[in-house]
């Protein structure tokens, strides 16, 4: 009987220890899924971090952008602001150059005339030269002038208006341009302007005088051209070119923060034209020296 006994709480025992361990077992099971789902969570975590970062990355990529374009609009107001404050002197020295050229009109039609004054006229074939008076006919009188009257001098002739088209005198001036005949050009557009200043080509001939001036390297010239387009037609259809050339014009009097300020106005204003995309090429060009 006490054999039988101490089996029976062997047995008790040997039960009671596999229970115990299938427990711990499963504890360690548990704790094992547990730390499982914390992984998983942690690399959750982390992924969503990652994204943040790009996401943050991304954001900080269009602020930069941001950035520049508002730089880039300054310094498109800081040009625009110099172009203002250069136009009186600009109409100044326009103002000088029609008085000057008026003089020089002025002194030629005087020596023209009194060359006229001074030639005989033609005789005929046998016919001896009439002399200056004839006999009967008494000798012009000279206008007398009161006391303290002075006389005026001859104005200027004014051009007559030609007989040949808009289209002809246009052709005409550009042909110069194409010949290298600049100071030629110059003046057949100038004249075209004032013959035909509602000609929807006034603009362009406006234009080719800063293209001629820049081909003479007269690059301040060229620039004051390029400004009158920009000012007087805002809607004609060369002032992108025209800031596109005033801004070459800086670059070659050698100063890069004027020609990058009007390459940068003319990217923002005029993003689709061509004359854009060599103004970017003169960008990167300007700022990788």
């Amino acid at each position: 009987m006490p054999r039988k006994v101490l089996g029976a709480v062997l047995l008790i025992g040997l039960t009671l220890a596999a229970a115990g361990q299938d427990k711990t077992k499963k504890t360690y099971e548990l704790i094992y899924q547990d730390v499982q789902v914390l992984k998983d969570q942690v690399q959750d975590l982390r992924a969503r971090l990652d994204r943040n970062e790009e996401e943050m990355r991304a954001i900080r990529n269009e602020l930069k952008t941001l950035a520049d374009l508002v730089r880039q609009a300054i310094a498109g107001q800081a040009g625009f602001r110099d172009d203002v404050r250069a136009i009186p002197s600009q109409y100044q020295d326009l103002l000088r150059k029609i008085d000057q050229l008026s003089l020089d009109v002025q002194k030629v039609s005087q020596d023209l005339a009194a060359a006229r004054a001074a030639e005989p006229p033609a005789a005929g074939p046998g016919q001896a030269a009439p002399e200056k008076t004839t006999k009967g006919t008494a000798p012009q009188k000279k206008p007398e002038t009161r006391p303290g009257q002075t006389t005026r001098p001859a104005q200027p002739p004014v051009p007559p208006a030609s007989n040949i088209s808009p289209q002809e005198a246009y052709r005409m001036a550009y042909n110069d341009y194409l010949k290298g005949n600049y100071d030629l050009a110059v003046e057949s557009f100038k004249l075209y302007r004032q013959q035909f200043p509602d000609s929807p080509l006034a603009d362009n001939a406006l234009y080719w005088i800063g293209e001629c001036r820049f081909s003479q390297k007269k690059y301040e010239e060229a620039i004051d051209s390029f400004n009158d387009v920009i000012l007087a037609y805002p809607q004609g259809d060369k002032v992108a070119a025209s800031y596109l050339k005033k801004g070459i014009s800086y670059m070659e009097l050698g100063k890069k923060e004027e020609a990058l300020a009007v390459f940068k106005l003319l990217t923002t204003k005029y993003p689709l034209q061509e004359e854009t995309k060599i103004a970017q090429g003169k960008i990167k060009e300007l700022t990788e020296k």
